[in-house]
């Protein structure tokens, strides 16, 4: 016998959550490299702040037009 007609699942509770990590990062993100900076700034008063290292990417980098600043 022929199964009856069911509506597929949505995919509205999935792309919520998609979207909800995406932001939670986003923010995390911001918080880090704010707190990266304030730090620095306690340790070098008046000096520009470098850029900050890449967390999660342990291959090499470089900043075109600029220097790649040290880590320390």
């Amino acid at each position: 016998m022929v199964e009856p007609y069911r509506r597929p699942k949505s995919f509205t509770p999935l792309v919520t959550i998609y979207v909800a990590a995406f932001y939670s990062g986003v923010i995390g993100a911001a918080i880090t490299e704010q707190l990266y900076k304030e730090k620095y700034w306690e340790e070098h008063p008046g000096k520009v702040v470098p850029l900050m290292r890449p967390k999660f990417y342990w291959g090499p980098w470089r900043i075109m037009g600029g220097d790649v600043p040290k880590f320390e």
